[in-house]
């Protein structure tokens, strides 16, 4: 691919990006149909791209992805807020997971036995079975306008989409090694995945409370989010090299919750403090990082798929699968939990995967590229493409009308029930 073409292709991207965005204010069609749509076009249907440049890049996109993911989720994550609605998030977050894979797992190693393993199979769930910040937040904008008391709601599901990234990381993780390691035991994986998600958690905490503290020095000058970016990165490697892999992710969230949560922080470790950092400035300057790296990513996805109606038919298929193992999940978790109506509603028919499916979907190419291990390791990004269109089509088309359908007929119940008192 010559420089031209490459420079047209970053010009047509950003461009598109942008209307997409517009047109998702408008229509509530998500951006990412659009941007994955031009990839489709202009690589496997037109082949006016090389795709094995991109190929070759799956490891560099898959870092920048991950970490300018996870340090937006932090940089915007109150402590308070988080500590309020951790547990319900947790568990939520938790249970679809470990749902997830469990449940793709049987079925795509029934149904594909000669493609997946039932360990492979179960990697597949890790990597759906979490919610993306990005659609989430979209989609409840959107149902914002319609339907009243969405605030717990809206911090709820939010924080379970945050919860969500690094588990279904280190999850993904810790199967592909134990497909690559046979002789690990699930229970030497979950004492590596606590290991791994303490020391990590450290580390990004004690790096966002120094970084807090040069950037107070910074205050004022410019190029400080740049710089920001510059020790994030390493930040990342070094918690991947030495902490363990799956550690890079979560440190990256810690690092920006620490530096955004910085005062709460150091009064609850009895440490006063005057560092004032401009917050909104960073997370302003994240915005278009994010925005650049988002609209490449999706792009990059919709190069390196391979089309066929097997694979769409199939990813449909486990995308009706998860839509109806969430709405009876919720439900059984209801029993336990202290859900509001909209909470129980909203979480039954909001569940829709994004970038993180994305980027996760890579992981396998990126640990065995040799294809030692994964007979077809290039599959999962073919069936992700059509599960988190599926998911995100779902969440933003069909649940606003069962979400609303749902509470129409709570509220006929409670007249009626109430008229009945009321005559008796």
């Amino acid at each position: 691919m010559n420089a031209e073409n490459l420079l047209i292709l970053v010009s047509v991207t950003l461009l598109l990006s942008y209307i997409s965005s517009l047109i998702y204010t408008k229509t509530k069609i998500p951006d990412l149909i659009l941007l994955m749509g031009f990839g489709i076009i202009v690589g496997p249907v037109l082949h006016l791209i090389d795709v094995e440049l991109f190929i070759e890049l799956a490891p560099l996109m898959s870092i920048l992805a991950l970490s300018i993911i996870l340090f937006e989720a932090g940089i915007n994550l109150d402590l308070v807020t988080l500590f309020e609605y951790m547990g319900k998030s947790l568990v939520l977050s938790a249970t679809s997971i470990i749902s997830s894979i469990v449940l793709v797992g049987y079925v795509v190693n029934f149904i594909l036995p000669s493609e997946f393993t039932l360990l492979q199979a179960m990697l597949l769930g890790a990597m759906i079975g979490g919610t993306s910040t990005v659609s989430v937040f979209g989609i409840l904008s959107g149902l914002g306008k319609t339907i009243p008391n969405l605030t717990t709601t809206r911090v709820l599901l939010t924080m379970e989409s945050i919860v969500s990234d690094p588990f279904c990381i280190i999850a993904s993780i810790t199967i592909i090694r134990m497909v690559m390691l046979p002789s690990v035991s699930i229970w030497d994986s979950l004492k590596e995945i606590y290991i791994i998600f303490i020391l990590s958690s450290i580390l990004g905490i004690a790096m966002g409370l120094f970084w807090a503290r040069v950037l107070n020095r910074l205050r004022g000058r410019p190029f400080t989010y740049m710089i920001t970016l510059a020790f994030l990165l390493p930040t990342y490697i070094i918690s991947e090299e030495f902490v363990g892999a799956g550690g890079g992710a979560l440190t990256a969230l810690a690092f920006g919750l620490a530096i955004s949560n910085y005062k709460y922080i150091m009064d609850r470790l009895g440490v006063p403090s005057r560092i004032m950092i401009d917050k909104q400035k960073l997370r302003e300057f994240h915005e278009e990082i994010t925005f650049f790296i988002k609209s490449f990513f999706f792009v990059y996805i919709g190069l390196v798929v391979t089309l066929s109606l097997k694979t769409t038919f199939i990813g449909l298929g486990i995308t009706l699968i998860l839509m109806a193992m969430r709405y009876i999940l919720v439900d059984v978790l209801n029993l336990f939990i202290n859900f509001t109506l909209e909470e129980k509603v909203l979480s039954q028919f909001v569940y829709a995967s994004g970038l993180p499916a994305f980027v996760m979907s890579q992981l396998p190419l990126i640990f065995d590229p040799t294809g030692q291990f994964f007979v077809n390791a290039s599959i999962y990004p073919d069936l992700c493409m059509p599960i988190v269109l599926g998911t995100v089509i779902y969440s933003a088309i069909v649940a606003p009308i069962g979400v609303r359908q749902a509470l129409a007929r709570n509220i006929k119940s409670k007249l009626a029930d109430k008229s009945e008192v009321t005559a008796s």
